[in-house]
């Protein structure tokens, strides 16, 4: 995953997490992770899906993937088919 995009995710866990009134012990406790774990990742934006998945689920957030806005404009101008 790119470094960028494990950045925003991240993020936006923590964002979610800190809403919810919880600290990064409490979020890393629930997700059955370490702190040290969500240090490494803010450090090195480096993560597998899996702690990130974790991580939103302890927030109660999942990962859904969406269609590329410029394919889904492909689709319904009939460019594709």
């Amino acid at each position: 995953m790119s470094q960028p995009a494990v950045h925003e995710l991240l993020q936006q866990i923590l964002d979610a997490a800190r809403d919810q009134g919880m600290d990064q012990q409490k979020l890393a406790e629930l997700a059955g992770l370490s702190t040290g774990t969500i240090s490494r990742i803010k450090q090195q934006t480096d993560a597998s899906y899996s702690s990130l998945s974790r991580l939103a689920a302890a927030v109660g957030l999942r990962f859904t993937l969406t269609a590329d806005d410029d394919y889904v404009a492909d689709v319904e101008l009939g460019r594709l088919f």
